[in-house]
């Protein structure tokens, strides 16, 4: 458990060069389970907007148009585990939250965020950015489609940096 701690507590102290994080701060939290596990975890970014907190983690390329599929996939696997918490406590307060992945690379053309996008503007994006996306890419960003929607606590960001 402390080893746990103790690593958790690095890693909010840690900054990469293309990290770039809204509030400037990394947070970090812990996760209780029924039988008394206590995990503690730093995602990149916990921030607040409106009435819900945002656990986020971020995976970003500056040499490709979309980050590394292992990357993505260690960013997912994350997001769905807090995405599927029972309950976010602040200061012993419960407090709504989702759990969000942001996706930046460059030449990106426009944003898309599932699952609030329709099939329509997941067509459109594809197309504004068929020049950079290759049709491996083009068929992960659909598959995220999917897993935002079938996690309701998920959304997926993709934008360029």
């Amino acid at each position: 458990m402390k080893g746990s701690q103790n690593a958790s507590k690095r890693e909010a102290l840690t900054s990469h060069k293309l990290e770039y994080l809204v509030d400037g701060l990394k947070a970090t939290f812990s996760i209780e389970n029924y039988l008394g596990g206590v995990y503690y975890l730093t995602p990149d970014e916990i921030f607040h907007e409106n009435d819900t907190y945002i656990i986020q983690e971020s995976k970003n390329t500056s040499q490709d148009s979309l980050p590394k599929l292992p990357d993505i996939q260690d960013g997912l696997f994350k997001l769905i585990l807090f995405s599927n918490l029972d309950s976010l406590t602040l200061n012993g307060e419960s407090v709504s939250f989702i759990a969000k992945l942001k996706l930046t690379a460059k030449n990106i053309v426009g944003s898309i965020v599932f699952p609030d996008a329709s099939p329509l503007e997941i067509e459109s994006f594809l197309e504004n950015n068929s020049k950079i996306f290759k049709n491996n890419q083009k068929e992960i960003i659909k598959k995220l489609a999917l897993e935002a929607e079938n996690n309701h606590k998920l959304k997926i960001e993709i934008s360029s940096n």
